[in-house]
């Protein structure tokens, strides 16, 4: 099975987003690990005039997490090929399974099952659609789904849950969308640290080669573990790696792959990192200070305010701190980084 390669996307997501925090353009881009240049790290650009190396390494939280993840993406692909974009409603879906599912063994027997899995969200999509049609929104807060189906389908030996939120627009989302999220089976917080001990180990070294030549360092950790997403999981951890660490990079991202919409959260820059600096608070809707029209999301400015005062909606969202507002990004959206000798 092919372990999902999203390192230049994953690459391409950060440094859009060093895009929008600094205001330059990316030039002069290399791949020094790919291209024997020292040191070799896995990128290299610059941003006006500021050098900048970038080490991507995928981390996991329990042993063949990565492996188990592939098959995950195997089923995806199918529901994917066999299921109308979009659904006929106005909802969005998402549909969550444990990270290490397994597929029926057996040619037949996988096929069969892939096909009742098919069957089963079509027929629970329009279960949810049709029990949620006459429901008044305003006593559901529109970020939660307010509606799911769960249970294990044919052929498969785990659940899987169908969640459904009645407005997609209101997350923002198209309408009729179904996406996607891995549930990882385990939480075990010791296994993660010491995985994260190597990381830094094997990668801040090569970076540090690059600061004393000028460089800006940025360490990019993806996961497609959506416990990593938890901000007590990675408000413990960060402290204790950075304490155990004699050099540590300029900055540190993590990119959350689990869905189909990928966070990109900035977690240290310089002497800043969470959680004593720009973590969010849990139970909070937070948006972006320095957006060119600071305030509540356009998308949601344009909502009559009867609705906005019916839904509390205005009263959800609080400005992050400046240049800690999380990205999000279309997966399919992020393209290649190419090579680009300009300077």
């Amino acid at each position: 099975m092919v372990v999902p390669d999203n390192e230049s996307e994953v690459c391409d997501a950060v440094v859009r987003t060093l895009e929008k925090w600094t205001r330059e353009t990316r030039s002069d881009i290399r791949h020094p690990d790919k291209d024997g240049i020292k040191p070799p790290v896995d990128l290299l650009f610059k941003l006006g005039t500021q050098e900048y190396a970038i080490e991507h390494t995928r981390i996991q939280s329990f042993d063949n997490q990565i492996a188990t993840v592939a098959v995950a993406n195997r089923i995806i692909r199918y529901i994917r090929k066999h299921i109308p974009d979009p659904f006929p409603s106005l909802a969005y879906y998402e549909l969550q399974f444990p990270t290490n599912v397994s597929l029926p063994t057996g040619r037949s027997k996988r096929s069969r099952g892939l096909g009742n899995l098919v069957t089963w969200i079509s027929v629970n999509e329009q279960i949810l659609r049709e029990r949620n049609s006459d429901r008044i929104l305003s006593v559901y807060n529109p970020y939660e789904a307010n509606d799911r189906i769960r249970e294990v389908p044919p052929g498969f030996n785990c659940h899987f849950e169908l969640l459904h939120w009645p407005v997609a627009s209101l997350i923002p989302r198209k309408p009729g969308t179904l996406s996607f999220r891995f549930i990882s089976p385990i939480d075990q917080e010791s296994l993660c640290l010491s995985s994260l001990r190597q990381t830094f180990s094997r990668k801040c070294p090569k970076l540090q080669k690059c600061k004393t030549e000028g460089a800006r360092t940025v360490l990019v950790l993806e996961s497609s573990d959506p416990d990593l997403k938890k901000f007590e999981f990675r408000g413990n951890l960060l402290p204790t790696l950075l304490a155990g660490c004699a050099i540590v990079p300029d900055e540190i991202f993590l990119v959350d792959t689990s869905s189909d919409h990928w966070y990109v959260q900035l977690l240290k820059r310089d002497d800043a990192h969470w959680p004593d600096v720009g973590m969010p608070e849990l139970g909070r809707f937070y948006y972006d200070p320095d957006s060119p029209r600071p305030g509540i999301p356009e998308w949601l400015a344009s909502y009559p305010q009867i609705m906005r005062d019916t839904l509390q909606l205005d009263s959800m969202y609080t400005p992050c701190l400046p240049g800690w507002a999380p990205m999000i990004y279309d997966k399919n959206e992020l393209g290649r980084l190419i090579v680009n000798s300009a300077g």
